[in-house]
């Protein structure tokens, strides 16, 4: 037999060793590939399950914020400002099915009553907090009734942290130039009157969670 015929047995066999491990490399790529997309869409999906978790979370805190504010705003200053203690203009105010209580300390009523009719400057010093954490020395509490015996009730604390006033006095009296009785005032534009301005924040959570929460900062024109 030729030297020639001996070595074409090798050959045949070393081309199919070569094939097979190409073929090996190959499938373990494409494992590897397929791998890396399952993990890639396993990573994102729990991400996303627990963000969307966490902004049900934190929406339900901010829901629970604005509302009080709400209160605070349009029940609650209105009487402070009409002369009422905050102690006493809070009586009554309590609702069961909304509301189960209001904190509201009476030591804090000349403090509140300083906060809402003067400026910073002129708050009594060393009782009036002006810190930005609204759970230390807040000017009021609220307890937020839950929606069922499942969930925990909402905390919201509020607390006035600065006043500044505004472009006119408490009566709402529009006194403006050229606005006589022969004068349409057509061509006048009427500024909108604010009293004062107050800095409020806020902290709300679920009763004895100290994660779930939302702190919100706002500007409110009286």
């Amino acid at each position: 037999m030729r030297e020639g015929d001996t070595m074409r047995p090798q050959q045949h066999i070393g081309k199919r060793s070569m094939d097979r491990g190409v073929a090996l490399v190959s499938a373990l790529i494409v494992v590897s590939v397929a791998a890396g997309i399952f993990v890639a869409i396993m990573y994102y999906a729990m991400t996303g399950s627990e963000i969307s978790n966490l902004q049900r979370k934190y929406q339900s805190s901010k829901e629970a914020s604005l509302g009080a504010i709400d209160i605070l705003t349009k029940d609650v200053l209105p009487r402070v400002i009409s002369g009422t203690n905050l102690s006493a203009a809070v009586t009554g105010m309590v609702l069961p099915s909304v509301l189960p209580a209001i904190q509201a300390d009476a030591t804090k009523d000349a403090c509140f009553r300083a906060k809402v009719t003067g400026v910073t400057s002129t708050w009594p010093g060393g009782t009036c907090d002006s810190g930005p954490d609204a759970t230390l020395n807040s000017d009021i509490v609220f307890n937020l009734k839950s929606t069922s015996t499942s969930t925990r009730p909402f905390v919201v604390s509020l607390k006035i942290v600065d006043t500044v006033t505004g472009n006119s006095d408490k009566t709402g009296t529009v006194l403006e130039l050229a606005s006589g009785v022969v004068d349409d005032a057509s061509a006048i534009i009427k500024v909108q009157h604010f009293p004062y301005l107050y800095t409020i924040v806020t902290d709300a959570r679920p009763q004895n969670s100290t994660t779930e929460r939302a702190n919100i900062e706002v500007l409110y024109a009286y």
